[in-house]
């Protein structure tokens, strides 16, 4: 089998291709000796030429089980390298891999895999009892692959990996366009069935180069993968984001324990849904009040001008140079060694998202120098959209339109949006898809939003009412 890693660094950077898999093969070509995925203690490390490789691979033995274009690849796996293998895999061979809940019992696994007509699903074993079960009542589910071992009745990931050293991926490669599909993202059915959200290399890439204006990420960027792949913010900022720029993915399989990665990875950017901010702000304010007063008082009295700081730049009003003096000499003595040990003092982006973040917890963290905000996006946006910029956040608000991204507030106030990262249709849902989607291609979002005079977003409610929690 031959490698496309012959492919000329020449040919241009790899988040201006037009597609995920041509900006995956200028990523493994131009930076081959970065890590592109790992786990915590290194056991695992795999650079980009290595992924390239072992993902052309997977996709020959994919292509030998019968897979091709158009097909839909069911995934079922937690936050560990094969993810990142399978799914791309996948996608050479101009198929569609999605990911699936890991707590879904069989019959919404069932639902899923119906509505998305999967001919193979890949597992973990942890969750193989769950995918069997779904699977007596899916005809048409060829092939249950297992990345961790080879039960009765299915595949080992070991086995398909290299069984067709005669597949071409050269051929595969020229056959992907920019509407090809990347993946299917389901949407939590709140008012009925969950809708597949279609996401084409078109939309990811429009989504990565509106980032790249936003956030500037260097070669060796460093990401935790900790979200559920089945979210678009797990997807697009731990999956594709690290393809494009050739970041390097830490993998943390326990969501749990996504709090001890972070000093031990020193993120480049961090992103969690509120709950863990609110988890991170609580820890600290427990810690500190077990110490001593005489050790307690001086940091709460430097938090507190620190926040004074805060709110007085929010409002644009000028800071008195005794208050600038005490806070940054806090910043010196305890807030930087205080990041250190958190494990955020290398993070160029610090990111919430998914449900609204309280302004205490927003505040709090700009005052120990960590600047958190705030940004909204959606499965139908690849999760892009709004975002508050590095040194130019506006806490309350989720930031002005990201570029190539346009957005307006409808005569009833709710939020529209345009721009290539919009999906191009719900699966199997015409009908949806036209009441989404106008003809002018606006996505009507269902957020009712303002816009204030610098274009900055609030999102004040929903138009149909959805509760999202802080667990996003």
């Amino acid at each position: 089998m031959e490698s496309s890693s012959t492919i000329s660094p020449a040919v241009g950077r790899a988040v201006d291709a037009p597609t995920l898999t041509e900006a995956l093969r200028r990523t493994a070509a131009n930076h081959p000796e970065i890590v592109a995925v790992r786990a915590v203690d290194d056991s695992v490390s795999i650079t980009w030429s290595e992924l390239l490789r072992r993902v052309e691979a997977v996709a020959g033995g994919l292509e030998k089980l019968g897979l091709g274009r158009g097909d839909t690849v069911a995934i079922m796996l937690g936050n560990r390298p094969e993810f990142h293998i399978v799914d791309l895999a996948a996608t050479v061979l101009g198929a569609t891999p999605f990911s699936i809940y890991l707590t879904y019992p069989p019959n919404e696994i069932e639902y899923l895999m119906g509505d998305a007509a999967s001919r193979v699903a890949i597992v973990e074993q942890a969750y193989l009892h769950t995918m069997l079960e779904a699977r007596k009542n899916l005809s048409g589910l060829e092939h249950v692959i297992v990345v961790d071992g080879d039960p009765d009745g299915t595949i080992s990931l070991a086995d398909v990996e290299g069984s067709n050293p005669d597949f071409d991926p050269e051929e595969a490669y020229a056959g992907i366009t920019p509407d090809d599909l990347v993946t299917l993202i389901y949407t939590s059915g709140t008012t009925g069935p969950p809708k597949g959200v279609q996401l084409s290399h078109h939309n990811v890439m429009s989504g990565a180069q509106a980032v790249e204006e936003v956030i500037k990420f260097d070669p060796g960027a460093k990401v935790i993968s900790w979200l559920p792949a089945a979210h678009i913010a797990e997807r697009m900022a731990h999956h594709y984001i690290p393809v494009i720029y050739a970041g390097t993915i830490t993998c943390c399989p326990n969501p749990r324990e996504v709090l001890s990665y972070l000093p031990q990875v020193r993120p480049t950017w961090f992103f969690a849904v509120p709950r863990i901010w609110e988890k991170l702000k609580a820890g600290l304010e427990t810690m500190q009040a077990a110490q001593p007063e005489e050790q307690r008082r001086p940091v709460q009295d430097a938090v507190e001008a620190a926040i004074e700081r805060v709110r007085l730049r929010q409002r644009g009003e000028a800071v008195p140079p005794e208050l600038e003096a005490k806070v940054a000499e806090a910043d010196e003595q305890m807030f930087s060694k205080l990041r250190e040990m958190l494990g955020l003092d290398q993070a160029i982006a610090v990111n919430v998202g998914a449900a609204p973040t309280p302004v205490e917890v927003l505040e709090f963290f700009h005052a120990l120098g960590i600047e958190l905000a705030e940004l909204w996006g959606m499965s139908e946006t690849c999760g892009v959209g709004t975002c508050n910029r590095p040194g130019e956040v506006k806490i309350g608000t989720v930031g002005p339109a990201e570029p190539g991204v346009e957005i307006k507030i409808a005569e009833d106030g709710e939020l529209l949006v345009r721009g290539g990262c919009v999906m191009t249709g719900y699966r199997n849902a015409p009908g949806r898809t036209a009441e989404a989607i106008d003809a002018d291609g606006w996505l009507h979002t269902g957020d009712i939003g303002s816009l204030d005079e610098g274009g900055f977003l609030r999102i004040v409610d929903r138009k149909k009412e959805i509760i999202i929690n802080a667990a996003g």
